[in-house]
């Protein structure tokens, strides 16, 4: 066994530092998925005493996707270091579980900022780090946001690489080194953008003293432009980043653009399923997935040559002493562009190298090993991969392809004793286990020898296989499957009889995905799907120690050989009840064990036999015992004991092992039954057919002589007598054959084998067999061949109808319409399979926000998943509204299921799902259905009644009592109590409001049990009449987000004490001699009450909002358009974030003469609009913007849309559009550019300007711009990303919030205005989200923000001593000063000063 273990220290400086049973990376370095140091004895896991030894849970929705490394320090016991998600690590002891120490690195990254499922929640540290005993360094990536921030889209996503002290968790000097903005070593026009990109594989590490860390990025759910990049970091303090290497590059690649959301990035990304890089010297090894270059084309390509565009490729890297890394060598499928069609990606895998003392043949020193979601496994030369068609007729130059049986994610694992063996684990199917032999020439070719009783989950997410032995010993080896459904399994290394024998395990439930188990001194460790950290073991406190284990060596059948086990007691026993074996051949006596108790150190020994002198090479009739097989055998022996010391174990396992020989020949045909699979007739795997091997040996003493072979279609007699031909020319029938068989007098002496290649080719469709069996010196031995050939899967998808129908048209889309809050519908995908073959589906991205989302995910539509002939799938999506109460606005929802299958003819197909949620209307109605009175909040009712009461009726809600309320002539109505309606015409005091969040409203009403009718405490669920009162800050907390449109006419501005509706009489003006008007064309009936709470000195531009901007820079509002007829509207670029503002998008497109914002996110730039965008109802375009609530972004295939060639006072919309009215608000077209604030606009801080703009025989709207106050804009006020500069103002100490007056976000170095409101914007995608109407900057790098009106009330300062710090980030511009803000609030929308005055102080 020197041989294998020789090879393990060769691997690496794993074994030399830190502890012999530490594993400080994913595996091996070579990731041959071996490892016999872990003290792991099959006796003892498969006896009763090996269970969980512990299982932690740590923060909720954490998980782990990075596996637990096992590490022992130096003067310190053995540690497990985790990683998790988000983004903490951890140390633990290894034996108890006992938390060491506990770090956050940094905010993790949000998953629902990429809008891709594939990892819920949180995405910080997925790839599994590196330990370096030598510097006692854990590495990693860690994804999160720029300066720290917890949220802020794709664009500010970025990866750190971090180096930890394992015992403190602190970071080493020159440590983290930002990854992003760095460029590619082989494409300048390439560069690091972390958002856009996943860390998945394990790290690597090459080097003697001076290391490189090799990371490996691919993509989200193939989102985004990103390219697949390597990363190489150097661990020295300050050497950073040394190599970044593109799997796309120029020339071949397309050219790399700047938008991060066009997905022509070139791709070919690295994820392996987790797996790691295996590592040669200082070459390693990556394999890719799809990409769009495709530079071999066609034509035959040496792998030596360079290859600008390595998508789905296997390729092998050189690591310079400086670094730099360099493309050794490539193999690419020749059907390598339809593989990428398919989405059948080869880099589902990483590289397995196979141990060369062991996997290797004529020619051939080191073996790869590498399967993918096409279905294959490639067995490749390691040294010589083989380039792209160099192979017979353009086939692979590989060693052998094996037809997998399905998809397999994550890669293969290898087990070098006992003769080799190879295994993986398609989806959906048994474990199989391959053997190595050689044919004639001496070439390795595996065959396939066993695989296990039991299936894998059906759904992505099982294990790369990892296999351990106890000290080396053969006979010992267990294989370690990790399955998301079933958690842990293991079994037998060794199949016998064809089956992988299972091991017993304690259940651990569903693990998580493609993690193998992290081994340590005896112990193993996983992490489990809903959050759990197991470790597993045996219980260290053991009664007795006894020799194991016992090598029995070569035993001949018909002998007995007998050893001694020698053992010591540990503790006091009481007595020695008695021994077991596991097999009968194997034999202990209890008459042997001594008898009465044993004191501690006590030794004793007895005897086990090994009894096979009835055993026999062939069965025999009526016989006790069965045929033994010559080869390698083990069980195990138990020992029974009772312990005169309480808690130690009344069971030792002790492992029995040896080889039994046959006298003579025998001849072993290792595999019974052949099944080749599927042949697609007219495919281009159809041209070459199937292959396969079978492995003849002879494992007796003599040398075996051939006497003859033959093939028959059938052995069974009742099909008629059985007919044999003799083998003669390598025809086996049925369409299988061989070029390599056995002849006559053919010899193979003792321990030799022969591995015979088989070949199944026909181009007929139907089920195929044959039978075929040898005769020899040593004995008969059969195989049973089996095949089937059919047309290719033809795939059909469609989507179901509210109508209960399915609809195939394209584009696909669910639209649900209307979804009314509270409720629940679903509605489903459909994928059938209409061809002869078995459809496999290839990529699944299924939608998962809150409200719209798939609620099978691993079940529905997976990756992976198989469809019969003639039969579907279903993929079911949900929208679950949540339930908001009566009378509030709309949102709508809008996400994509992204599906693909085998059949090349399919494509990528993005499944469109939408739907607008909506609440129920009650109370008087306007005349398009929308309520006259909005929500306003819950309020206490304590201590002085807010209203006066109406009404108290066992039949209450909210209608009724609005009706009520209304008709008395009341601005307000409230129910309370269930059974109370309460009206009144004074707002409710803002000092009683209460949050939504704490849910003080939560009585039912006796009318309507789905509606709130108050709470308990006095608490009065609030509503108001729209066209009587504009909700303000005496009633709100200052959150843009509560405000509610009072507007039902063209207009969205209200600035006047008069509304004139066409059913109103005359109207009633106020006190004021300057009264501006609206004029409506609705029947609506209002009054002067509209403003009755604002004074002619106060009356100002108020926002009722949410609204299309009129106009933005040189752009003006052109109206709401449909989408184009099979293609975007807008073409030219596109950008997609959370944070979408009409401005953000305005920047983005500046140059082109057109842009449109769309779903609320989305941005689209163009020249001109193409076919079929047309103008469409401005209700259609009711989304508000992500990044600012105050304003739209177009709706559900629907734009807002601007244009730069349109004059900037545009009032020339048609009347018809104009008209039209929506629920809870309408267009603005026809409004004066001069009533907005821009970042020239001059405003006399003493005066009111009046401007009028008339729209034809509809509208007149009116803007008043008022002195500044705390909320008015400042002279030259200026406008960030929809917040307007106010001024500087004090921050007065005593403020609620740590001594201020708004609370603080984060300080930072690099602080501008833009960095401090990007920030608050960006808690708009935090969990839960804030809208922010107010941005503070203080001492040049404080940010400060707050949901409502800044308290206590500040002082406006001015004077050359204001706010006289400069801006860390910008020394152009100011941030405030000591005690001092530069306030920016959202909107520039002002307040009255009936709020209260605000005094002005000047610093000279």
């Amino acid at each position: 066994m020197w041989l294998a273990f020789a090879f393990l220290l060769a691997l690496g400086p794993r074994f030399l530092h830190g502890a012999y049973t530490d594993e400080i990376q994913d595996a091996d370095p070579a990731q041959s998925g071996y490892l016999s140091n872990h003290n792991l004895d099959p006796a003892v896991v498969k006896s009763s005493s090996f269970g969980i030894l512990w299982k932690n849970t740590y923060a909720a929705k954490e998980r782990w996707y990075a596996k637990p490394l096992v590490y022992t320090p130096p003067g310190a016991s053995q540690l497990v270091f985790t990683a998790s998600a988000m983004n903490v690590v951890r140390t633990l002891d290894a034996v108890n579980g006992t938390l060491l120490k506990s770090r956050t690195i940094q905010p993790p990254f949000l998953m629902s900022d990429i809008g891709c499922g594939d990892i819920p929640d949180y995405i910080g540290i997925i790839g599994t780090p590196i330990i370096d005993p030598e510097s006692n360094t854990a590495y990693f990536f860690s994804k999160g946001y720029k300066n720290g921030e917890a949220s802020g889209g794709v664009a500010n996503g970025i990866y750190k690489f971090y180096a930890v002290d394992v015992l403190t968790l602190e970071d080493k000097p020159g440590f983290p080194v930002l990854v992003d903005g760095k460029f590619a070593d082989n494409d300048k026009s390439r560069y690091f953008l972390g958002g856009t990109v996943l860390q998945r594989p394990s790290l690597a590490m090459i080097g003697g003293k001076t290391k490189t860390i090799i990371g490996t990025f691919g993509g989200h759910c193939d989102l985004f432009n990103y390219t697949g990049m390597i990363v190489a970091v150097g661990t020295a303090p300050g050497a950073g980043v040394v190599s970044l290497y593109a799997m796309e590059a120029t020339p071949g690649a397309p050219a790399q653009t700047l938008d991060i959301m066009n997905q022509q990035g070139g791709k070919a990304g690295i994820w392996h399923a987790g797996m790691g890089l295996a590592v040669d010297g200082n070459k390693f090894f990556v394999v890719t997935g799809n990409g769009q270059g495709h530079e071999n084309g066609d034509v035959p390509a040496s792998g030596r040559t360079p290859l600008s565009t390595l998508d789905e490729v296997v390729a092998s890297f050189s690591l310079s002493d400086s670094g730099k890394i360099s493309l050794v060598d490539y193999f690419e499928p020749y059907e390598y562009v339809s593989m990428d069609a398919g989405d059948r990606d080869l880099g589902s895998s990483g590289v397995t190298l196979l141990d060369p003392g062991v996997f290797k043949g004529t020619g051939v020193a080191r073996i790869a090993a590498v399967m993918g979601k096409n279905g294959k496994a490639y067995i490749m030369n390691a040294n010589n991969l083989g380039g792209f068609k160099q192979g017979v007729g353009g086939s692979d130059n590989i060693i052998q392809t094996i037809i997998t049986q399905g998809s397999v994610f994550a890669g293969a694992g290898s087990y070098p004793l006992e003769g080799g063996y190879l295994y993986f684990t398609p989806v959906g199917n048994p474990t199989l286990c391959y053997k190595i032999g050689a044919d004639s020439q001496g070439l390795p070719l595996f065959t396939l020898v066993g695989q296990t009783l039991t299936k894998g989950a059906g759904r992505v997410g099982i294990g790369t296989p990892t296999i351990t032995s106890y000290k080396g010993k053969a006979g010992t080896g267990i294989l370690w499957i990790t399955d998301p459904d079933a958690g842990l399994r293991a079994f037998n290394a060794v199949p016998v009889n064809g089956i992988l024998s299972p091991i017993s395990l304690p259940p651990t439930g569903g693990l998580n995905k493609f993690l193998r188990p992290a081994f340590g001194d005896g112990r193993l460790y996983v992490t489990t799907s809903n959050g759990n950290i197991i470790c597993m073991g045996s219980p260290v406190a053991l009664p007795l120690k006894c020799s194991s284990p016992v090598d029995f060596g070569e035993t001949v059948i018909g002998s007995t050989k007998t050893l001694l086990i020698n053992c010591t007691t540990l503790i006091p026993l009481t007595s020695i009840n008695g021994c077991v074996t596991g097999v009968g051949t194997w034999k202990c006596s209890n008459s042997t064990l001594p008898s009465g108790p044993l004191a501690v150190g006590a030794s004793f020994s007895f005897p086990v036999s090994w009894e096979l002198a009835e055993g026999s090479v062939e069965d025999a009739k009526n016989a006790s015992f069965g045929k033994v097989i010559p080869g390698v055998a083990s069980t195990s022996l138990n020992i029974y004991t009772s312990n005169a010391v309480p808690k130690y174990s009344n069971v030792l396992p002790i492992s029995l092992t040896g080889t039994t020989v046959s006298k003579s020949a025998f001849f072993d045909v290792v595999t019974l039954e052949i099944n080749f699979g599927g042949l697609v007739v007219g495919s281009d795997g159809a041209k070459t057919g199937l292959s396969s091997s079978l492995i003849l040996s002879n494992i007796g003493a003599e040398t075996l002589t051939f006497l003859g072979s033959a093939w028959a279609n059938s052995i069974d007699s009742e099909d008629g007598p059985v007919l044999f031909d003799n083998i003669t020319d390598g025809n086996l029938g049925s369409g299988f054959s061989s070029s390599s068989l056995p002849k006559v007098n053919d010899i193979l002496t003792t321990g030799e084998s022969i591995t015979v290649p088989l070949e199944f080719l026909t181009n007929k469709t139907g089920t195929y067999s044959t039978f075929v069996e040898w005769w020899t010196t040593g004995g008969s031995g059969y195989v049973l061949l089996a095949g089937s050939a059919s047309t290719p899967p033809v795939a059909n998808i469609s989507i179901s109808t509210s109508e209960g129908y399915w609809d195939s048209k394209e584009p696909l889309v669910m639209d649900f319409g209307n979804v009314v809050s509270g409720t629940t519908v679903s509605r489903s995908i459909r994928i059938c399979n209409n061809g002869g073959s078995v459809l496999m589906i290839t990529k699944s991205k299924p939608p998962s926000q809150r409200e719209l989302f798939a609620p099978n995910p691993s079940v529905d539509l997976h990756e992976g998943q198989t469809i019969d002939v003639n039969a579907c799938a279903l993929g079911q999506i949900s929208i679950v509204a949540a339930p908001l109460g009566v009378n509030r606005p709309d949102h709508s929802l809008a996400d994509v299921w992204i599906l693909n299958v085998d059949d090349i003819t399919f494509g990528v197909r993005d499944v469109s799902v939408r739907a607008n949620i909506v609440t129920q209307q009650v109370g008087p109605l306007l005349s398009n259905g929308s309520a006259e009175y909005l929500y306003l909040g819950c309020y206490n009712d304590g201590k002085g009644r807010q209203f006066q009461k109406s009404f108290s009726s066992p039949t209450n809600e909210n209608g009724q009592c609005q009706n009520v309320c209304f008709k008395a002539g009341y601005r307000f109505a409230g129910t309370e109590y269930h059974t109370e309606c309460w009206c009144g015409n004074n707002p409710p005091s803002v000092a009683k409001y209460s949050i939504e969040a704490a849910k003080e409203c939560s009585f039912s009403c006796p009318g309507n049990t789905t509606q709130a009718c108050g709470g308990p405490g006095t608490y009065v669920s609030v509503y108001y009449d729209r066209l009587k009162y504009v909700p303000g800050p005496e009633a709100l907390p200052m959150d843009t987000s509560m405000i509610q449109s009072t507007s039902v006419s063209s207009s969205t501005y209200l600035s006047s004490s008069s509304v004139t509706s066409s059913n109103s009489g005359t109207p009633t003006s106020p006190t004021s001699t300057s009264s501006p008007t609206v004029t409506s064309s609705n029947s609506v009936t209002s009054t002067s009450q509209a403003a009755s709470n604002l004074t002619s000195s106060s009356v100002t531009s108020l926002m009722l909002g949410p609204t299309n901007a009129p106009i933005s820079g040189g752009y003006s509002y052109a109206g709401c358009y449909s989408e184009a007829i099979g293609e975007r509207a807008l073409s030219g670029k596109s950008l997609a974030t959370d944070v979408m503002t009409v401005e953000t998008c305005r920047v983005f497109c500046e140059g082109f003469v057109w842009f449109g914002l769309e779903y609320s996110r989305e941005c689209y730039c163009g020249n001109d609009l193409n076919v079929g965008s047309v103008l469409a109802a401005e209700k259609d375009c009711s989304s508000t913007c992500r990044g600012n609530q105050l304003e739209l972004c177009g709706g559900s295939s629907r734009l807002s849309m601007y244009n730069s060639s349109l004059p900037v006072l545009s009032a020339t919309t048609d009347s018809k559009r104009r008209t039209e009215t929506t629920k809870l608000g309408a267009s603005n077209s026809g409004v004066s550019s001069s009533s907005l604030p821009t970042a020239s606009s001059q405003i006399n801080p003493t005066s009111i300007s009046v401007n009028t703009v008339s729209a034809p025989s509809t509208t007149t709207i009116t803007m008043v711009t008022a002195a500044p106050t705390l909320l008015s804009p400042t002279i030259s006020a200026s406008i960030l990303n929809g917040f307007t500069s106010m001024g500087c103002f004090s921050d007065p100490a005593g403020g609620p919030f740590s001594g201020h007056n708004m609370p603080k976000l984060f300080s930072n170095d690099s602080m501008t205005p833009s960095l401090c409101i990007s920030s608050a914007i960006a808690r708009l995608s935090a969990v839960p989200a804030a809208t922010y109407a107010y941005v503070g900057l203080e001492y040049g790098r404080e940010c400060y923000a707050h949901t409502a009106r800044p308290r206590p009330e500040p002082t406006a300062l001015k004077g050359p001593k204001a706010c006289t710090i400069k801006c860390k980030g910008d020394s152009s511009q100011s941030c405030g000063g000591r005690n001092m803000l530069n306030v920016w609030m959202l909107g520039g929308v002002s307040e009255t000063s009936g709020i209260g005055a605000t005094i002005t102080s000047t610093l000279l």
